[in-house]
């Protein structure tokens, strides 16, 4: 994928400074939750391990994405009109591709986006999501579903977080160079991803850039021998004044920051806000997100 993205971003003669196509080439899009999916917190080594800072450990059981529409445009006004149907996608089994896309026009298209949404009737599993699992998601509405097992001393909690959101990711940043979208080049491959930050599920601030991944807080609302949800987070009702599962303050406080809009008041908001910045594109890429 390195490999192509390189060429194509180099551009062999794909199009003018203007825009203007010469020849078609196609577009491969697959998805990835990145080794975290798969595995779980922590995840890497030495200065780049990401893991919880209050010691709890993760293991992944299921990452469902839904994923309704994807597109290539461009700010002068021009439509690749991609033929995108809806898919969706466990990211704990691997990384799927989602679309191919053959005879784009070559050009750079700076306008790339993608829609989470519920699967509709006809969704297209990507790779080997049951029929229970698709049912279960179009029924409750998600388009995001991540479960888990954590993990802190004799202490064992599962976790089924479930987000009914449908998010508009536009004007996606291609995270392998920091340009505006992608470049289709003439008679040739552009590999491209949709990357799933996870992590930003239990960040404790979207107020600067020293976030940290916490489970206490949801923890304490954990009930004995059941299956931890999004709703139960509301139990947290105050970001400012976490509590322990005794009611002591947690001296930690959640800062959303002017991220979202509106600002969540509670844990369970607060967490389901984070849901809709997950989507990136080409790995560190940030899109523009509408919470629709």
């Amino acid at each position: 994928m390195k490999r192509s993205l390189m060429l194509a971003l180099l551009g062999l003669g794909a199009c003018a400074d203007n825009g203007t196509s010469y020849g078609s080439g196609e577009v491969r899009i697959a998805i990835s939750g990145e080794e975290a999916s798969r595995s779980g917190y922590p995840v890497g080594s030495g200065d780049d391990v990401i893991e919880f800072a209050d010691g709890w450990t993760l293991e992944m059981r299921k990452v469902l994405v839904s994923i309704e529409s994807f597109e290539l445009r461009a700010a002068d006004g021009d439509d690749a009109a991609v033929d995108a149907d809806p898919v969706i996608a466990d990211l704990h089994l691997g990384e799927p591709e989602l679309w191919r896309f053959e005879g784009v026009p070559a050009r750079r298209w700076d306008r790339v986006g993608y829609r989470y949404a519920p699967p509709p009737s006809n969704v297209r599993a990507a790779n080997d999501v049951s029929d229970e699992d698709i049912e279960r998601m179009a029924d409750e509405g998600y388009s995001l579903l991540v479960e888990a097992v954590l993990t802190k001393g004799d202490r064992e909690v599962e976790l089924s977080y479930g987000f009914a959101i449908e998010v508009e990711h536009s004007q996606c940043v291609n995270g392998q160079d920091e340009t505006d979208g992608l470049v289709v080049p003439t008679n040739a491959t552009v590999d491209a991803q949709i990357t799933v930050h996870l992590d930003h599920l239990f960040f404790d601030t979207y107020a600067s850039e020293d976030a940290r991944l916490r489970f206490d807080p949801m923890a304490a609302v954990a009930m004995p021998g059941a299956t931890l949800t999004i709703d139960d987070l509301a139990a947290q009702p105050n970001l400012s004044d976490l509590l322990d599962e005794n009611g002591d303050p947690l001296d930690l406080a959640y800062d959303p920051g002017s991220t979202f809009d509106p600002v969540p008041e509670d844990l369970r908001e607060y967490v389901t806000s984070a849901a809709t910045t997950t989507g990136h594109f080409n790995g560190e890429g940030h899109c523009k997100y509408t919470r629709r």
